[in-house]
């Protein structure tokens, strides 16, 4: 029985390929309309971390800016100005700078199509992120080093060793002095070489009216060496001492000179210090304010 039933299958198998073939009438078979490839047929989600990517995120039509678009008058950050920043602020321009070289590098693959292979702007844009980069790095390295240097000194032997150089070098050299001296009070007192960066609550400590009292000593101490008789000595407190941290050494002086006409200058308790000090530098941060009003 069991043979039978195979005998069957296999003769209908057989059967089956050797009916000929038939298909449809061709002009009744409907194609469908075939899909142009195109970004608008994906479903991406508007917060995607890729945007970023994007110079208008999720709202971007095309990746390629106009050749007029481009900053071609852009140049990358000087050593002086990095120096002036924070950790946090150049680790932050560090990744801005990588995250703009990434669409530069988009921009230019798809310029090659279009400008025929001349993607010189666009070499020039990522060539200036780069040595930014290049000097982020150098600006980082110096303050390592210059950090592991004091740890081989006690801080009292370092900050008199640089006082020393301080007021002893010569004219041409101390623009660079007056850089260190902006790195190395934000270093060891927290003193921030932006005034507006001041949270005035919190920055304003004992650590922040010792460094004032340092910075006043270096700056006076090298103008009197070269004006010796223009201003007595010793400052009287943080009343006198907080000009030469706001201004140059010679409207410092003025400013206590007058003081001191004036009888307004006297030492300050302890408990008055902190109050003074947030007082005076609101003030001296809203003064650019008051003279554009001016001016205006």
């Amino acid at each position: 029985m069991i043979s039978a039933r195979r005998a069957i299958l296999v003769s209908a198998r057989t059967l089956q390929r050797t009916k000929p073939l038939r298909f449809a009438d061709p002009k009744k078979i409907r194609l469908r309309e075939p899909i142009v490839p195109t970004h608008k047929n994906f479903d991406v989600s508007p917060d995607h971390p890729l945007w970023a990517f994007f110079r208008d995120g999720n709202k971007t039509e095309t990746v390629l800016r106009s050749k007029d678009d481009l900053s071609t008058d852009s140049r990358p950050w000087d050593m002086p100005e990095l120096r002036l920043k924070s950790f946090d602020d150049l680790h932050r321009l560090w990744y801005l700078n990588a995250l703009e070289r990434n669409r530069i590098s988009t921009e230019a693959e798809v310029a090659k199509e279009i400008y025929n292979g001349d993607v010189s702007l666009f070499t020039k844009l990522d060539d200036n992120h780069l040595m930014t980069q290049k000097r982020i790095k150098q600006t980082l390295l110096e303050r390592q080093v210059a950090y592991e240097r004091a740890q081989l000194s006690s801080p009292e032997e370092y900050l008199q060793l640089f006082e020393d150089k301080y007021i002893n070098a010569d004219e041409s050299a101390i623009a660079e002095y007056n850089e260190k001296l902006v790195r190395l009070q934000y270093a060891i007192f927290g003193i921030e070489p932006d005034l507006s960066e001041y949270n005035l609550e919190e920055d304003i400590n004992v650590k922040f009216v010792e460094g004032l009292s340092y910075v006043a000593k270096l700056k006076l101490g090298r103008y009197l060496a070269s004006n010796p008789g223009a201003l007595e000595l010793p400052l009287n407190g943080v009343m006198e001492e907080l000009p030469f941290l706001v201004r140059d050494p010679e409207v410092a002086v003025e400013e206590v000179r007058a003081m001191r006409e004036e009888g307004v200058s006297r030492k300050l308790d302890n408990i008055e210090v902190f109050a003074f000090l947030r007082n005076a530098i609101e003030a001296v941060r809203s003064e650019p304010e008051e003279l554009a009003e001016e001016e205006n």
